[in-house]
Parts: structure tokens; C-alpha cells; sequence
């Protein structure tokens, strides 16, 4: 007999069964109890199978599907400060400021020690130059100027100015005037010029060039020039007749003439800085990079700095023979007694040259101006220089 598969109604479990035609139960082999096959009806007389299944297997239960994820907000287990402090980018981002932190320590502690033994060093050099005495000159020279004497004249009762028509002033570069049209010096400008006049005869009556030296502006670069300047000069007190016309030159220095004895003028410039006033030294002297006779005797073909009182010439020769082509000056250092006058040149071309004449045009004397000067190659003479670059008017470098 045929077998086939069906599904107990009972277990519900898939069993096979034989069959017949005539069979109406069997018997579940699973769980024992009749399943029916079959029955008939005499009215209509057909055949109904029941719980009959085909072949087919039964189909297998579908597997579940996996849980969707949620989309709502869930807590995160434990502390959240404890969360953010492991954090990797937190962690590095700490790391890198711990470590600028520490970088930028470091640098400010390295500023303060190159500062302090900037400060030593400058203050040893200082005593090397100056001596022991150089501390108490610094003293002196902080201290503050006596304010200047008061008038006990009532205004309107001073005598009307006397008027000198032989005393003529004249600054470099501006008109003429003379001493009884000078204007009047504001009164909150006395005491800084009382302070400058005194540190300028301060100067003057120096007993060296030690002594000299803590009166002057730029302490530390100058002290070795005037070193050499005076092992080649007289190292002694300046002397001098007197001090006039005290000029004030925003915003922080004053220009005082110095009268000598034996009529001469010169012009000490101060400058008025936080620790007192100071004398420019290489102004006052003409200083230039090197002396003014060794300039001449070596003929270097490199550019060197001189301080010189120029004028115009017209003294053309040798390889400096075209004047359509080039423009001459007399040139004049004062820091030697009876140093030798030359001539300077400079090609038309060059647009100094328009400079240079302008502030000669403004005067009627040689003006100072601080220049670079050469020598031609195989130069014939000492006395012709070309003039490489004119750097300023006026002796003093603001």
C-alpha cells in the first residue's frame, strides 16, 4: 500500500500513513491517536478526502528577523567627566597644550637670562672702559637738574633786550638770524636745556677720554672709536670760551654752540633719553669710519663713511675730466688739524646729485653731510674720490 504524508490534526506533527481505498482511519505512529482519511455520503454519494496532503513537504517555519536598531536616544554606561577625560582627542588635545605651556615657560625663562647677562655683560664692559668711577657718574647724571633761578625783576620792569648786530647764528641748513631776533625759549623747555648745557660742559671739561665717554649717547659703541680717535688726538680737556644759543630739536634732542678761544664754533648736540642727557660724540669730532689721513693714504676702492663739510668745486682732472658728466665738491674733515681738503664726484646721472645741491643752494657756507666715499681703481692722486652714496644732511644719525 501507498504511503503518504500528511499532518497529524492531533500532534500536528508530519507523519506518513498507508492508505487505501477503502480506509476511513488510521492510526497516528506519533502520538497514537485515529486520524480520518475518508468518508462517504449515501445523498450525493461523493468522496471527500480529509487532512489529505500531497507529496510536498511541509514548509519549514520562517526564521525570525533580526531586531531593528532603535533610533532613539539611549544612555552610554557610566561616568560621563570619567567618558570625556579618556576621550583619545581629548587626551591629545591636552597633551599639546601641556606641552605649548611648557614651550612658552622655557622661552620666557631663556628672554629673562639673555636679558640679565645682556645687562651683565654691558654693565662689565662698561667698567672695563670707564673705570669704577662709571657708576658714580650714572648717579650724577640720573639726577634730576636744578630748576632754573627764578627773576625777582617784576616783567614789565627788564630792561629792553640789547640788540648785538655782530653775533650771527646759523644752523645747518636754515636762515640766518641773528642773536636779537632769536625767538624766545618757552619756559617748560629750560630746565631740559638747562640739563643739556650741563652735561655739555660736562663734556668739554672731561680730563680724558674715559671720563669722556659716560657723557656720550651710544656708550658702548662709541667708547672703542674714541679709543682709537684719541691715541691719534690730544686727549685733554676741551677749552672753550663759553656756551651759547641752546636750540631745541623735537622731539628728544637740543643743539648747543660751543664758542672756543680762539673764536672757532662747534655744535654739541644732546639727546635727552630716560637716563639722562647724553653728548653726540661722533658729530661733535667729524668721526667717520676710519681716520681721515689713512683714508687718504690707503685709497680703499670699498665705500667708507666720513662726516665732511661740503661745498661746490670745479676742479676737473685726470679721470675726472668731463664735466658735462659729472658734478665736483670740496670735501673737508675736521677731525684732523690741517687735514687735507679733496674733491668729490658724482656722476649728473644720479639723482643725489639734485639732493646734495639742494641743501648747498639753502646755504651760503659748507654744509655738514655725511657721505660714502671711494677711490678709483689705480687712483694717481689722494686727493680725488668718487662719492658712492649721500646718506644724509647733518652730522647727527637719529
Amino acid at each position: 500500500m501507498p504511503a503518504t504524508k500528511l499532518v497529524c490534526p492531533h500532534c500536528e506533527k508530519t507523519v506518513e500513513i498507508q492508505v487505501s481505498a477503502v480506509t476511513r482511519s488510521r492510526p497516528c505512529p506519533e502520538c497514537g491517536e485515529m486520524v480520518m482519511l475518508q468518508m462517504a455520503e449515501k445523498s450525493t454519494k461523493t468522496k471527500r478526502r480529509a487532512l489529505l496532503m500531497g507529496q510536498a513537504e511541509a514548509p519549514e517555519p520562517a526564521e525570525p528577523e533580526p531586531p531593528k536598531p532603535s533610533h532613539e536616544p539611549q544612555p552610554l554606561p557610566g561616568d560621563a567627566f570619567e567618558r570625556m577625560r579618556m576621550d583619545p582627542e581629548i587626551k591629545e588635545f591636552r597633551r599639546k597644550l601641556l606641552l605649548g605651556a611648557g614651550t612658552a615657560g622655557a622661552l620666557v625663562v631663556v628672554l629673562v637670562a639673555v636679558s640679565w647677562f645682556q645687562s651683565y655683560r654691558e654693565e662689565k664692559v662698561r667698567r672695563e672702559l670707564f673705570g669704577a668711577e662709571s657708576a658714580k657718574a650714572e648717579a650724577a647724571a640720573k639726577a634730576p637738574a636744578p630748576p632754573p633761578p627764578t627773576s625777582m625783576i617784576v616783567p614789565e620792569d627788564l630792561p629792553p633786550p640789547v640788540t648785538s648786530g655782530n653775533l650771527v647764528f646759523r644752523p645747518a641748513g636754515g636762515d640766518m638770524t641773528t642773536a636779537a631776533q632769536t625767538p624766545a625759549i618757552p619756559t617748560e623747555n629750560l630746565a631740559r636745556l638747562a640739563a643739556g648745557e650741563d652735561m655739555v660742559r660736562q663734556f668739554l671739561a672731561a680730563p680724558n677720554w674715559r671720563q669722556r665717554a659716560l657723557t656720550v649717547r651710544d656708550q658702548l659703541r662709541v667708547a672703542p672709536l674714541m679709543s682709537i680717535y684719541y691715541s691719534k688726538n690730544s686727549d685733554e680737556p676741551v677749552r672753550f670760551d663759553s656756551l651759547v644759543e641752546p636750540t631745541e630739536v623735537p622731539p628728544r634732542f637740543s643743539e648747543h654752540t660751543v664758542v672756543f678761544e680762539g673764536g672757532g664754533r662747534r655744535t654739541a648736540t644732546v639727546e635727552h633719553t630716560s637716563n639722562g642727557a647724553r653728548v653726540d660724540w661722533e658729530s661733535f669730532v667729524g668721526a667717520g669710519e676710519m681716520a681721515w689721513s689713512n683714508f687718504l693714504e690707503a685709497r680703499p676702492n670699498a665705500p667708507t663713511l666720513f662726516r665732511v663739510l661740503v661745498s661746490p668745486a670745479g676742479h676737473y682732472e685726470n679721470s675726472f675730466g668731463d664735466p658735462e658728466a659729472i658734478k665736483c665738491y670740496s670735501l673737508r674733515s675736521i677731525t684732523e688739524p690741517g687735514a687735507k681738503v679733496v674733491y668729490g664726484y658724482m656722476d649728473k646721472q644720479n639723482p643725489q646729485v639734485k639732493e646734495i645741491d639742494y641743501w648747498l643752494e639753502r646755504s651760503n657756507e659748507a654744509v655738514p653731510m655725511i657721505l660714502r666715499l671711494r677711490f678709483p681703481p689705480d687712483a694717481p692722486v689722494d686727493f680725488q674720490v668718487w662719492i658712492q652714496q649721500f646718506v644724509q644732511p647733518g652730522w647727527v644719525q637719529k
